[in-house]
């Protein structure tokens, strides 16, 4: 993360190791405004009095490193608003502008809030005085129950049971809405089919009747003209056959004079023979003239009705003839529409009462986790001072949240049980998850941010991590983000921050975690330690992060106990401290005894 001229950090670098990253300093050192830095990379409010006196903008940058299928994730949803991801990492940069305007930007793409604040979390989770950033949301309660239920598989067939209902509904709407356009578009469509049906254009049928049309305009010319040329080949006087004919005795004579022309005597009767022929085509054709005005008539009303249909479908006679077809199917669809309806309904009732089946068995594993939850958590909050706290967890479903008068009945399915609405359904099942504290012995349990402080929501969230993955049942996910824990030791004692430290320890070996503490029994067990300072120089505040050496770790764990750094005996103990808490072990034997059953 970088950060300039936010606050009392002027320019400002570091980089967040894997496991457990503890930063300490002394109060007012600038702490908090790397957790406030951290919440503008989660998409918090810019406001202009963060910027450092006397500078034009402030600036947040952090680059976040993921597993390839997490990335995958964000890719997604980055890309629904317009945002594209092509390296390994995530670079985020918001700019706090003094003239009350600020920008951001994801992999130097300008992006707006809402795309950042979808993203974020998988990016970080902060829990500390003050803000929040997970568990208020139901869907954060869910998951946490969920991943300690180690119901994900069930969740996911909820979820898919879920999609195919509600793509059953959407068809059966859809072939509604066909039903009622061709419902309307019916008499138009049976119209059209009769007529074309009466008409029954056939392809090609105008060229041909063109050419008809043409002969019987010009039959009587045309009659003379084949007559003429009859009478010229075969029957008048001196007519070509029998012309050539003399012709042909002629010749014949002279081959009998001079062999060499004969071949020309056959030539001479090929030619009579095929002039005959054609005489008699034009004989035959001659005949075959229709002189009929009738015949004519009926062209040309055959050829005007084509010419109509044409025009009106603006489609040719074998575009006609498949409109016919188009025509044809729709009624068949129409007149079947009853039968399809039914297999709609019948599709969308199955769907739907799979779903709710599945969301049934989700509830009772969500309740009986949700027992065990509660037990557990209770447990592990009495070690870290929260004794007297009652932990509930509400799992309510959709019947319960509406009550008779919500409920409807769905008869066009074909099913009599009674449903309730829509919006009381999801993806996620027809539960209502909500975590419910009382922190202080008779008092009533309410929802977390009414109760609990920034420390004890801190140590909450612990546990609930803690539970969670020492369950046994739930799931490490791929998707878990940074946990940062900003003061979770606020208001504790020691042997309070002892236990506090160990469990951010055994989180740590799975997840990345920054934790903010004053306390040397939580900042022990840290694999990176960080020291926040502040100097004045010139006038000015200035405030400055530095990684510690082991060396320097025990110099800084003896200001935290309360004595000098340079106080042998102080020193001794820090170094006592550093040294036994890789031999700490955290032991729960009932962590130990759920584990084994």
């Amino acid at each position: 993360m970088s950060i300039n001229n936010l606050a009392v950090i002027e320019n400002l670098q570091i980089d967040f190791k894997e496991n457990l990253n503890v930063i300490s300093g002394e109060t007012g050192a600038g702490k908090s405004i790397l957790v406030d830095a951290l919440a503008l990379l989660l998409g918090a409010r810019a406001a202009t009095d963060l910027i450092r006196t006397g500078a034009q903008r402030a600036l947040v940058e952090g680059a976040f490193e993921f597993d390839n299928d997490v990335l995958e994730k964000i890719r997604s949803l980055l890309e629904r608003f317009g945002v594209e991801v092509e390296e390994g990492k995530i670079f985020i940069r918001r700019e706090i502008h003094v003239a009350n305007r600020s920008r951001l930007f994801i992999n130097d793409q300008i992006a707006n809030l809402a795309a950042l604040r979808t993203i974020a979390p998988y990016l970080v989770e902060i829990h500390g005085q003050g803000e929040q950033y997970a568990l208020g949301a139901v869907g954060e309660q869910m998951r946490f129950l969920d991943d300690f239920a180690g119901c994900q598989d069930l969740r996911r067939q909820v979820a898919q049971a879920y999609a195919n209902w509600k793509a059953a509904g959407e068809s059966l709407e859809e072939f509604r809405r066909k039903v009622s356009e061709h419902a309307r578009a019916g008499e138009v469509v049976a119209y059209q089919l009769r007529e074309l049906e009466t008409i029954a254009p056939l392809p090609g049928e105008d060229e041909e009747l063109t050419a008809e049309k043409v002969l019987l305009a010009n039959a009587e010319k045309a009659y003379e003209l084949s007559h003429n040329a009859y009478a010229e080949l075969y029957e008048t006087d001196k007519n070509v056959i029998e012309r050539l004919s003399l012709v042909k005795r002629r010749v014949q004579d002279l081959a009998a004079i001079d062999p060499r022309v004969a071949p020309d005597v056959e030539a001479l009767e090929a030619a009579i023979l095929t002039l005959t022929d054609v005489a008699e085509s034009f004989r035959g054709y001659n005949e075959r003239i229709d002189f009929s005005p009738v015949r004519l008539d009926k062209i040309e009303e055959r050829l005007a009705e084509l010419e109509r249909l044409k025009r009106k479908h603006n489609l040719d006679l074998v575009e006609l003839v498949e409109l016919k077809g188009d025509l044809q199917q729709r009624l068949n669809e129409m007149s079947d529409a009853t039968e399809r309806m039914e297999a709609h309904r019948a599709a969308l009732a199955d769907a739907s009462q799979n779903y709710r089946e599945l969301s049934r068995r989700l509830t009772k594993e969500r309740r009986t986790a949700a027992s065990l939850l509660e037990q557990r958590v209770e447990t592990e909050l009495a070690e870290v001072a929260m004794g007297r706290t009652r932990f509930v967890i509400g799992v309510t479903t959709a019947e319960e949240r509406a009550g008779d008068e919500k409920f409807v009945e769905k008869r066009e399915l074909g099913d009599e049980e009674r449903i309730p609405e829509a919006s009381y359904w999801t993806a996620n099942g027809a539960d209502s998850i909500e975590f419910l504290i009382s922190v202080n012995e008779g008092e009533s349990v309410r929802a977390l941010s009414r109760v609990a402080s920034g420390g004890e929501f801190s140590r909450l969230m612990l546990t609930l991590h803690t539970v969670c993955r020492a369950s046994g049942t739930g799931d490490v996910r791929d998707e878990e983000p940074t946990l940062v824990f900003d003061e979770i030791d606020a208001g504790v004692s020691g042997r309070v921050a002892e236990a506090v430290g160990q469990r951010l320890r055994a989180l740590a070996a799975q997840r990345q975690i920054l934790c903010v503490t004053h306390q040397a029994q939580i900042a022990r067990f840290a694999k990176h330690h960080f020291v926040v300072s502040k100097n004045v120089k010139d006038g000015r505040t200035f405030a400055a992060i530095q990684e510690l050496s082991d060396e320097e770790r025990i110099g800084e764990l003896a200001r935290l106990i309360g004595g000098a750094e340079d106080v042998t005996t102080t020193r001794e103990t820090a170094r006592w401290l550093l040294e036994s808490a890789e031999k700490v072990v955290v032991r729960d034997k009932r962590n130990k005894k759920a584990r084994r059953k």
